[in-house]
């Protein structure tokens, strides 16, 4: 084992097989495959899941030599096709498979251009790969390597076969068939999905599991695919490894045999940190130590700044799924000249489930979050909720304008509204057997009741007779069935970065960190009540801890590790100006908390350039950090001049 991780090369975990998923030849020097158990595990079956997203499963993988050494292990991102339908009230569209392909090698684009020394290029980013067969091996004694076999099923991409078939298009419906083009006789498609329209030519994809020997099939609707370099550092992993944790690698079972170089030295050295070669510091000096944790962490959360800046000008889509999960940190093997700790580098491995909605004759952009919106912490709370009901419908004007018909009026609902602005309506007119569906913007600064919200439409093209009508009844409209959503833009991440920067600088493993966000998020809409100009902020903040212990201790720097200090001792020894002023940053992350908020509420951004919000706090990330740094580590010039200081003072002794 030591030998292995000292040349870099990786065992096979026991019970685990390598499955090649790359055509090549048999006398290939390097192969591209999947882990794969020997026993299928009856929940987590043949593969070893990483991540799982909507349009995307991660498996772990590794890149082979001839002899079957593991080089490299990669993560095997294969496309996949849980999502249909998306429902917004009135508004639905048919998710294609054009639109699924054209994210997913927007995507690959984006990581070949900011992480290229990540990615590992196969050409099935681009040209979707056939299924793959794996077979049982014939006796136990052969090398770990499963026998597997190239599917001469591939995917139909002509519409004009599918439709002569009676199949929807492959380009405008989410629906996937394969087929043997070079069979003779009848045509035969295989469904990739059970949902998939059936027909008198289509069979289901248990077919590819006809001959004994196959025990499963990997991508078997035949998905692009792309490999990206493992990042075994999970984000979680890296900050508790920083405040004194032991790092126990990178998952249960066989596959924390997995590290190797660094990684192999660091869950070593986190047992017992004892400074060089991962961090400058011994633990026993716990001031100077408590400063390099604080420089590490500031640094870490900047570089998560950075990703997702990256990511959202690269799709100009926001994420709407931050978490820590969402990162991983490499680290650089340095030797033992410098802490290897201070290499780090943050990747994002989970990317973004916004989907945006076509809205037409409108400047705004609205976005919903594909899959399933389950509870988090490091989400707005109203990230996927909305109001519905039957209300009424006062209409104030009906205009004409260039692109269409506009209508201005007040909903009044039965229950309480709770509205921001820019929130997007829905309603429908009860008007005779005419269907009239509106998308309409909320305006939450004229005064009106709490059950009340002012609109006004988005144009749409209505028959003049309809217009007509309208204008002859501006009044009100009983039973109208309206939703009210909220607008979900890049301002729902910067929530989400602020969320993890409490979990970064005020909170550790032993934390109750749900207690300690509400709190925070207390005192920075309690410090939002005043205006207060953004270079006072650190002051009123300073004024409000002094008075409050309770606060004090919530912002106190005690959780930058794990060792029992009280908030008072962390802050003697913490660089203390430049912490207030890191604290005075973290309450400004929070959209709506204040006008010291860098973004007024989740609609404050512009349509045209989400990424925008995130400038600011970069920038003063990097300003603080660098001021952190300097203090930290002082230049040579300055340790001179220490040093002549020191020695005039022993002289005069």
């Amino acid at each position: 084992m030591e030998n292995n991780e000292r040349t870099g090369i990786a065992p096979i975990p026991p019970g685990f097989l390598l499955a090649p998923i790359h055509p090549s030849s048999v006398d290939s020097p390097l192969l591209l495959c999947v882990l794969t158990r020997e026993q299928p595990d009856s929940v987590n079956g043949n593969f070893v899941l990483l991540r799982e997203l909507p349009g995307s499963r991660v498996y772990l993988g590794a890149v082979c030599d001839a002899a079957l050494r593991i080089q490299e292990w990669v993560e095997v991102w294969v496309q996949t096709l849980e999502l249909r339908d998306l429902a917004f009230s009135g508004y639905q569209e048919k998710l294609s498979n054009h639109g699924f392909d054209a994210r997913w090698k927007s995507e690959f684009e984006m990581a070949q251009a900011t992480a290229p020394e990540d990615v590992i290029v196969t050409g099935m980013e681009q040209k979707n790969p056939t299924p793959v067969l794996i077979k049982r091996r014939a006796t136990a004694n052969e090398a770990a390597r499963a026998p597997v076999q190239s599917s001469p099923w591939e995917i139909c991409k002509d519409d004009a076969l599918l439709e002569q078939h009676g199949l929807p298009a492959y380009s405008t419906s989410p629906f996937r068939y394969l087929h043997e083009p070079a069979a003779n006789g009848a045509k035969t498609f295989l469904a990739a999905a059970a949902d998939a329209p059936p027909g008198s030519h289509v069979q289901g994809l248990e077919r590819l599991k006809t001959g004994p020997e196959v025990v499963e099939i990997f991508n078997s609707h035949a998905g692009l695919v792309r490999a990206m370099r493992l990042s075994p550092l999970g984000l979680e992993d890296y900050l508790q490894v920083l405040e004194g944790g032991r790092w126990e690698g990178i998952g249960p079972g066989p596959t924390k045999l997995l590290q190797r170089g660094v990684y192999a030295d660091l869950q070593t050295w986190s047992a017992r940190q004892r400074g060089m070669p991962f961090l400058l510091h011994n633990s026993a000096n716990h001031a100077d130590r408590l400063n390099e944790i604080f420089f590490l962490k500031l640094s870490v959360l900047r570089d998560i700044f950075k990703q997702v800046r990256s990511y959202v000008r690269a799709q100009q889509l926001p994420l709407l799924n931050l978490s820590p999960a969402s990162f991983a940190v490499r680290l650089d093997g340095v030797g033992e000249q410098f802490p290897a700790l201070w290499t780090a580098r943050t990747t994002l491995v989970k990317l973004g489930q916004a989907h945006p909605l076509k809205i037409r004759s409108t400047e705004q952009r609205y976005f919903i979050r594909m899959g399933k919106t389950e509870p988090s912490l490091f989400l707005p709370e109203g990230l996927g909720a909305h109001s519905f009901g039957i209300g009424s419908v006062r209409l104030r004007n009906v205009k004409s304008e260039n692109d269409g018909v506009v209508l201005e009026g007040t909903l009044v609902a039965e229950d309480y509204l709770a509205l921001d602005p820019h929130d997007l309506m829905w309603f429908k007119l009860p008007m005779s057997e005419e269907k009239l569906e509106f998308y309409a913007h909320v305006f939450t600064a004229e005064a009106v009741g709490p059950r009340e919200a002012r609109f006004r439409t988005v144009p749409a093209k209505l028959p003049e007779s309809t217009v007509a009508n309208l204008k002859k009844s501006v009044t009100a409209f009983a039973k109208s069935p309206y939703e009210i959503w909220p607008l979900l833009s890049s301002p729902c991440d910067m929530h989400s970065l602020g969320i993890i920067g409490i979990r970064i600088l005020l909170a550790n493993s032993k934390s109750n960190l749900p207690v300690i966000v509400d709190d925070l998020l207390g005192l920075a809409r309690h410090l939002g009540k005043d205006p207060v100009p953004e270079d006072k902020l650190r002051e009123k903040l300073k004024s409000v801890t002094d008075k409050d212990r309770n606060l004090s201790e919530l912002v106190s720097p005690r959780a930058l590790l794990e060792e029992e200090v009280s908030g008072e001792v962390a802050a003697e020894r913490i660089f203390k100006d430049l912490w207030d002023e890191a604290i005075a940053l973290l309450l400004r992350m929070f959209p709506g908390a204040g006008a010291h908020s860098f973004c007024k509420n989740f609609g404050d951004v512009s349509p045209l350039a989400l990424e925008t919000v995130f400038e600011r706090p970069i920038q003063e990330l990097d300003s603080l950090i660098l001021r952190v740094r300097s203090a930290l580590t002082p230049t040579l010039f300055m340790n001179h001049d220490i040093a002549q200081v020191l020695l005039k003072e022993r002289e005069r002794e």
